[in-house]
């Protein structure tokens, strides 16, 4: 049977730079507004955390939603409701109707469509490449989408702000949404019939969960992955704005090119682990990527200049690859595929939702102590989330 894998790959990875890129628009607008109108570090905390409570709701549905119907349409449907939500936006500022707990809303649901939309996309991967010793490399190419993204995102909302304002970021999300669901519809695979289930999908759901916990190599990522995004993940997304705003004492657009920086240096680090994914076992390459991430935060403590900042930011995103993609491929390459779906839900569930409790954390641990001491702890206690993965042997798979 013949898979078209260099088209499709090509396909759903346009799709994700151009909606992700839309979402970093998204999310610098909504941080810099809510600090701004309220000048409150812990509300802001609590509205980045807004996007990041739908996992702990709805992945375990949303993974047994992608084993059991087509994940095309599902990602299909989840772009075209962000579409429509997003758009909201901007359309209730002028209606004179936005107030923070509307954009808490809206977020709040952007994200539930994400959460449907993550098992599925991830889930169909192995399905859209020409041959398994092809899925590093298309797991690197889909798995930095966002890096790319985040690259095009704040380089484009830093020409935009200064021409249409901070409201204008949603309309241009918005429409990214429109470009993604048209990218996905071209997809084409073979007619494969889902087998028919007669289970339910509270039964399908236990017998993804019982997997996960039962099996002790999904079990190690996950353990793993949740201290991990506990301790990194509020200082590196809700952090920034605080450090901008307060350590550096600039604008929001130093902050879009900090952000603009971190997805620079992720870029370049792309061909970094295409180059050792063919070398070195993937369990190495995650482990040593967590210990990399972790302690090349720690020198924020020192920044005191923009350019600084961004040195930094740029040459700590080139080691995040090494997490990202070698976790996904290990993954997908362990897990049978009638349970992909469920599992990655599950492990998007716990990435997610630790990375929701940090960033509410964060917020309010910044109201007592300053971001750059706050960056000292969280890259060091990162960076050792990964002695418990050479501990159970994953550097070995």
């Amino acid at each position: 049977m013949k898979i078209f894998g260099g088209r499709n790959v090509s396909l759903l990875f346009l799709g994700q730079v151009i909606s992700q890129a839309g979402d970093s628009i998204y999310r610098i607008g909504l941080l810099w507004l809510v600090l701004e109108l309220t000048g409150s570090k812990t509300l802001t905390g609590l509205m980045a955390a807004a996007s990041f409570f739908p996992p702990l709701f709805f992945s375990l549905l949303a993974g047994a939603l992608a084993d059991r119907y087509s994940r095309i349409r599902i990602m299909l449907l989840a772009n075209l409701m962000s579409f429509f939500l997003v758009i909201a936006i901007p359309l209730s500022y002028y209606f004179d109707l936005m107030t923070l707990p509307f954009l808490a809303v809206i977020t709040f649901l952007v994200a539930t469509g994400q959460t449907v939309f993550s098992p599925a996309r991830d889930s169909i991967i192995p399905d859209i490449v020409d041959s398994p010793q092809q899925l590093a490399k298309a797991n690197t190419l889909i798995q930095t989408s966002w890096q790319f993204a985040v690259l095009l995102g704040p380089a484009c909302a830093a020409i935009i702000l200064p021409l249409t304002g901070a409201i204008h970021l949603f309309t241009v999300d918005a429409f990214t949404y429109l470009i993604a669901f048209t990218a996905i519809a071209l997809i084409r695979l073979p007619k494969v019939e889902k087998e028919k289930r007669t289970t339910s999908p509270w039964e399908d759901i236990k017998e993804g969960s019982k997997y996960v916990w039962k099996t002790p190599f999904t079990r190690t990522i996950l353990i793993i992955s949740v201290w991990n995004n506990f301790f990194l993940m509020g200082p590196a997304i809700v952090g920034i704005p605080i450090f901008v705003r307060d350590i550096l004492k600039l604008e929001v657009t130093h902050y879009a090119w900090i952000e603009a920086s971190l997805a620079g240096g992720i870029v370049f680090g792309i061909p970094l682990m295409t180059y050792i994914s063919s070398r070195y076992k993937m369990g190495s390459i995650f482990l040593w990527g967590l210990v990399l991430d972790g302690l090349t935060y720690v020198p924020m403590y020192f920044a005191t200049t923009f350019m600084a900042t961004v040195f930094i930011i740029f040459f700590h995103s080139i080691f995040i690859p090494m997490v990202t993609v070698a976790r996904t491929t290990l993954l997908q390459k362990e897990i049978p595929e009638h349970l992909r779906g469920r599992v990655f839900a599950i492990v998007h569930m716990v990435v997610i939702g630790s990375t929701s409790i940090s960033i509410s954390l964060t917020g309010i641990l910044a109201e007592y102590v300053p971001m750059n001491v706050i960056y000292v702890f969280s890259g060091s206690f990162c960076a050792m989330s990964a002695s418990y993965g050479f501990y159970k042997g994953l550097h070995r798979q």
